[in-house]
């Protein structure tokens, strides 16, 4: 048997194996590729890998917490690794993302966690806010923004669906959109 022939084969072989990978790559969304990077980061969270999160986090990461604490991407790894935070059971829902830019998304919706903070392990409920940006063809996030909801803010309908402005000196303008 020729050594050359399967050599050459095999390096045919794994040349077109990275070509159908890099195809599937660069076929995937910005919003798959974040959703997918949300989901590496979650996962670093819950088994305090700093080296995970240093990775899916931008060096200009701003986290503002439920609790009013505003962290940077060093504060927030050093307080997950040295064992302050610790996060488990974190289950997503509500999750809409949405392609605001050529390179930023935004994703929101709804968390529930056990969190432990200090000494303390506590049950919450979040709503979120976070922003991804494609720093050189990696997916970064660069903002979190989370709250804990209190209670319903559902707004009531109107009485008048059509009220007429409270300015007297504004005009009412109307739009016709079948041009």
């Amino acid at each position: 048997m020729n050594t050359d022939y399967f050599s050459t084969t095999r390096r045919v072989l794994l040349l077109g194996i990275f070509v159908v990978a890099a195809v599937a790559r660069a076929a995937e969304t910005p919003v798959d590729a974040v959703l997918r990077a949300d989901a590496a980061r979650l996962a670093a969270m819950m088994a305090g890998d700093g080296a995970a999160l240093g990775r899916v986090l931008s060096e200009e990461v701003v986290f503002v917490h439920s609790d009013g604490r505003r962290e940077v991407k060093a504060d927030y790894i050093r307080n997950l690794t040295a064992g302050d935070t610790a996060y488990a059971d974190v289950k997503t829902s509500d999750l809409q993302a949405r392609q605001i830019a050529t390179e930023v998304v935004v994703l929101t919706g709804g968390q529930e966690m056990k969190k432990k903070l200090g000494p303390t392990w506590s049950e919450i409920k979040l709503r979120f806010l976070s922003v991804w940006r494609n720093e050189a063809g990696v997916w970064r996030m660069v903002a979190w923004q989370s709250m804990r909801p209190a209670g319903n803010s559902v707004v009531p309908k109107a009485e008048n669906p059509n009220p007429k402005p409270q300015n007297p000196n504004a005009k009412e303008i109307s739009i016709d959109q079948h041009n």
